[in-house]
């Protein structure tokens, strides 16, 4: 069955014929046991900005009741990394550090559907699935004083940079005061134009590109400045 001509991974309801398959993709140091769909983005593997963010991720340092957020988890590639990775250093560091409550906002139902699927299926058991457009949930998580250390996503480019300024202005207004947010941008879908409104947005703000690679980039922006390794070898500051 073709999906409809006007559906886009981003429709809150997909009305393409359900074809669920399986995935397993090794990522830095990590194994993800992954359901996909017909209807949702990247079905078949995990898609190159999404695996590029991933291997140059930057972490905080988790102490007790830290936030994370990922808007646009789709079927929780990263959300899923993340939880992977703070349990493996949880169980290496005699410090024993919390893992962090991370946040995994999705539009898509079908996603939606998946990621719930891969959370148990990868016994991630700190992943809280905020269902529905993100810019629902801010004001309640803004009400509630929700803050976070960090936010990432490889954000919905082809909703166009109006509503992803929205997006991001957002997720801006959710930061911890010495967080940051991080996300990946093909070039050639405007990654330095929309880095110079984001600059408009934020003028006082840190802006950098942590990492160039197959035609995309890898950006943190933040309110305080930090300095990152432009190849992280453990992914932690």
């Amino acid at each position: 069955m073709t999906p409809p001509k006007n559906e886009q991974y981003f429709s809150k309801r997909p009305k393409s014929e359900l074809k669920v398959r399986k995935l397993f993709e090794s990522i830095r140091k990590h194994t993800l046991n992954l359901q996909t769909s017909t209807g949702v983005f990247s079905p078949e593997n995990v898609d190159k900005g999404t695996r590029i963010l991933i291997e140059n991720l930057i972490l905080p340092e988790s102490y007790p009741g830290m936030k994370i957020l990922e808007i646009g988890a789709g079927y929780g590639p990263i959300s899923i990394w993340l939880e992977k990775e703070y349990q493996l250093q949880n169980q290496i560091n005699d410090n024993t550090p919390p893992i962090p409550n991370i946040y995994a906002s999705e539009i898509n139902e079908r996603a939606v559907w998946l990621l719930n699927r891969n959370i148990i299926t990868n016994n991630c058991k700190n992943i809280t699935v905020l269902k529905g457009d993100f810019l629902d949930h801010f004001e309640t998580l803004k009400e509630k004083g929700v803050t976070f250390q960090a936010i990432y996503t490889n954000p919905p480019l082809k909703t166009g940079h109006a509503t992803m300024l929205d997006l991001f202005e957002q997720a801006m207004d959710l930061l911890a005061p010495n967080g940051f947010i991080q996300y990946v941008h093909m070039k050639k879908l405007g990654a330095p134009g929309f880095l110079k409104k984001l600059k408009i947005i934020q003028p006082d703000w840190f802006f950098t590109i942590v990492r160039k690679k197959g035609g995309y980039q890898v950006i943190i922006i933040s309110p305080t400045k930090f300095e990152i390794e432009s190849k992280p070898s453990t992914g932690y500051f």
